[in-house]
């Protein structure tokens, strides 16, 4: 609803760059996109100046979108919502499905899936003071923000769902036809957002061993099925392995891509209500389940995989890895699944409370409500902002123009100079490169935004501009009122070729 809004009051003259959550990495996407558009089967960076590694077989899904939109002559944006919204609905499908498993009651269900499509933390009452809440920012934390986000956040937490949901039924069955399931779902995931499949194995393992020692004895079978399910996942983490190492700059990006864990306080407040239902309800798991439905029973070992999938995700997220943020993808399903059967353990079985769910529902949902807020109040704030996409959702025609321009007249080996916003948004419409475009995907990325900084500072002289432009194979500048906030730079007195100029926008060749 905010995306269509946005869209529908966009300015006369202006275009609605089809972002409004994250936009910064959104934009890496769509570059991505129009990498595989223009026929590219390996990612090079683009938000960055520095060129001529071997690239790697990473972000297959948006080179293929790309293909996809450049094959149905639509814009990168549409697909890249199209594939949002499906990979969304697939979310969806495959959570309820788990849900299906664990609850029997039809009223049970629809709580757990209720929670598992809005629910999020305290941010909404954080925020009041100063705290930057990760059920506002942290998409792939929360079902609601990551279909919001991205196609790929949904679509990876689907397949590890799905991956998880077949292994099991292929446990309790001892089908193949479910491994193989399974099999082919881990395979995409590898390609998709391979971190997952560290849950993944770390999951299966522990449920594995769990059973073997409830049974008193091992699942061979199962454990061969549980090995086929994992190999076929390597392709995907293999390539990217082969692909950073072996080029210099995709290994530079990796070593400063950093998404550390959060405190454990603030990522506690992202999750609100869940977490303390879940952690009465894992009591209850292990104390009153197993005498209540049979330890060896069906439910029960369905129930054990949902904490053993919680408490091994909690375990990766405390890994010290440069990545370890990305182990709470496919958190939210457990933890919504305990919440629902913990309310109804704790507020209507023991203190006879029957609010249907609806309170905790309505509690759990006001930071995603407030994060709809957010977004379209952007669309009628001032949009002066020198740095964020997120706050700048439309594009002048001066800009619009000048893109045009490029995309008829520029190289893709040629590197752009704007400033940090125009420097995130050009690689996602044009095959080019930028100087300075994202905190993570421009190489040194302090070192640039300082350069950068230094150039369009007005005190600068211009024997140091000229040295940068050199030093760093500079051929264009993208100047606009922004880039004049910049610094105070006059770019029309220091002799460079005026391309493009309008509304306030020009375009410099070097």
């Amino acid at each position: 609803m905010p995306l269509v809004w946005a869209w529908v009051v966009t300015p006369a003259g202006q275009q609605f760059t089809g972002l409004l959550f994250n936009a910064n990495d959104g934009n890496t996407y769509l570059a991505k996109m129009e990498e595989g558009r223009q026929g590219a089967w390996v990612f090079h960076l683009a938000h960055t100046s520095e060129q001529g590694g071997n690239g790697a077989v990473i972000f297959v899904f948006y080179l293929l979108l790309g293909k996809i939109a450049g094959l149905l002559h639509l814009p990168n944006i549409l697909i890249f919502h199209f594939a949002r919204v499906l990979a969304g609905w697939l979310l969806l499908e495959v959570s309820y499905r788990f849900i299906t498993l664990l609850f029997t009651d039809i009223v049970r269900q629809k709580l757990a899936f209720r929670l598992v499509c809005v629910a999020s933390g305290f941010g909404w009452l954080l925020v009041a003071f100063g705290v930057n809440a990760p059920d506002f920012w942290v998409a792939e934390g929360y079902t609601f923000l990551s279909i919001f986000a991205n196609p790929h956040f949904p679509l990876a937490t689907a397949l590890l769902i799905l991956a998880l949901t077949e292994t099991l039924l292929g446990l309790e069955q001892q089908q193949w036809l479910h491994y193989l399931k399974a099999a082919i779902a881990t395979l995409v995931l590898g390609f998709v957002h391979p971190f997952l499949l560290i849950t993944l194995a770390g999951v299966l393992a522990v449920y594995w061993l769990w059973l073997s020692i409830a049974n008193r004895r091992p699942d061979w079978w199962g454990m061969l099925g549980l090995i086929m399910v994992g190999l076929t996942g390597t392709p995907g983490p293999f390539l990217t392995w082969w692909g950073t190492e072996n080029d210099p700059l995709l290994k530079a990006w990796m070593s400063q891509n950093q998404t550390i864990t959060l405190d454990p306080l603030t990522s506690l407040s992202g999750y609100g209500l869940l977490v303390p239902l879940s952690i009465i309800e894992i009591w209850w798991i292990a104390r009153r389940l197993p005498a209540l439905a049979g330890k060896n029973s069906l439910l029960n070992r369905r129930w054990q995989l949902v904490v053993i999938w919680l408490l091994v995700t909690v375990g990766l997220l405390a890994l010290p890895l440069n990545f370890s943020r990305r182990f709470l993808e496919g958190i939210h399903l457990p933890l919504c699944c305990l919440a629902a059967a913990g309310y109804y353990f704790l507020v209507i079985e023991r203190f006879r409370f029957d609010f249907k769910g609806r309170l905790l529902v309505g509690i759990s949902a006001l930071s995603s409500v407030v994060m709809v807020v957010i977004s379209i109040a952007l669309v009628y704030l001032p949009q002066d902002n020198l740095n964020d996409p997120v706050r700048v959702p439309y594009l002048s025609a001066g800009e619009i123009g000048a893109i045009e321009w490029l995309q008829q007249h520029s190289k893709p080996e040629e590197v752009v100079l704007t400033g940090p916003l125009l420097g995130n948004v050009l690689p996602g419409r044009l095959l080019i490169h930028v100087f300075y475009g994202h905190s993570m995907e421009t190489i040194n990325s302090e070192q640039k935004l300082a350069i950068m900084q230094q150039f369009f500072a007005l005190e600068t002289p211009d024997a140091t501009r000229q040295q940068i432009i050199q030093t760093w194979q500079l051929n264009y500048l993208l100047y606009t009122w922004r880039e004049q906030n910049l610094g105070k730079l006059k770019p029309a007195t220091k002799g460079w070729q005026l391309v493009y100029s309008a509304e306030g926008v020009q375009l410099y060749r070097f």
